[in-house]
């Protein structure tokens, strides 16, 4: 290893470090609500300099925040907004339920929805009817994204930039003789996703069954998770299929609208 390597190992270190120190500072901001410079110095075993420093890089991004009239920091805005997003994520679940059994009861078929965990897909909640289960995407379920109409969804709405560092990190292994494994055919595939509002999964995933699924929102209009469709394709045929992409937009955004009446 040269001088060169070493120095780029060392910075990248110290970038890593600043990140835990960062987190370790809001993790006692969010546990012990507002505290002065030299508590949370202490709280966090670090020298006052070093916390002030990241401190205030931190109240810049808003982070946290500063009082002045009483030289206390406490959580900011921007975090909060972060952990109310990842808690609406995964509340989808909870606000969508009468919307899923409303459909599931007059479609007849499953319905799901998930949200991205990872380089995959987590299915939350699931409506089945007349005794059958999708199990493949049964709550807590994590999937592919490339195999799944959710995932497909959800990728959809990637940058270029995104997109692109997934494929260069996520194989696109094939779950059936269907499964979508070129990188040309994904994007191909993708681009219809967008032109058309919705995604399908013609037995990509299983053998034997189909899926539709439509993009719910935040309340900040930021994609967050998949409304699906789903059953066996004896039942559930690809013209139905195709058909029922309407459906699942309309439902995604009812429950779109509960998350915020802005994004409907």
């Amino acid at each position: 290893m040269t001088d060169k390597d070493t120095l780029q190992d060392d910075l990248l270190l110290g970038r890593v470090q600043s990140l835990v120190r960062a987190f370790g500072i809001l993790d006692v901001l969010a546990k012990g609500g507002s505290l002065t410079l030299r508590e949370l110095a202490l709280a966090v075993d670090l020298p006052r300099s070093t916390a002030h420093r990241l401190l205030t890089t931190m109240e810049a991004l808003r982070y946290v925040a500063f009082d002045r009239r009483t030289n206390r920091w406490a959580i900011g805005v921007q975090a909060f907004t972060v952990g109310a997003v990842f808690a609406q994520s995964r509340d989808l679940g909870h606000l969508g339920r009468s919307i899923m059994r409303s459909l599931a009861t007059e479609l007849q078929h499953c319905v799901n929805i998930a949200v991205p965990e990872g380089s995959g897909i987590c299915y939350v909640d699931q409506a089945a009817v007349d005794g059958y289960r999708q199990t493949a995407a049964r709550p807590g379920a994590v999937l592919p994204l490339h195999t799944t109409a959710s995932g497909k969804m959800m990728m959809s709405h990637w940058s270029r930039f995104e997109l692109d560092r997934y494929l260069d990190r996520v194989p696109l292994r094939a779950r059936t003789a269907r499964s979508i494994v070129e990188t040309s055919g994904l994007r191909q595939e993708l681009a219809r996703v967008r032109e058309r509002g919705f995604a399908t999964d013609d037995e990509e995933h299983d053998q034997g069954l189909r899926c539709v699924a439509a993009m719910v929102f935040d309340r900040l209009g930021t994609p967050r998770g998949a409304l699906s469709i789903s059953d066996r394709a004896s039942i559930l045929g690809r013209e139905r299929l195709v058909e029922l992409g309407s459906t699942v937009v309309d439902a995604a955004r009812q429950i779109t609208s509960q998350m915020d009446p802005r994004f409907g």
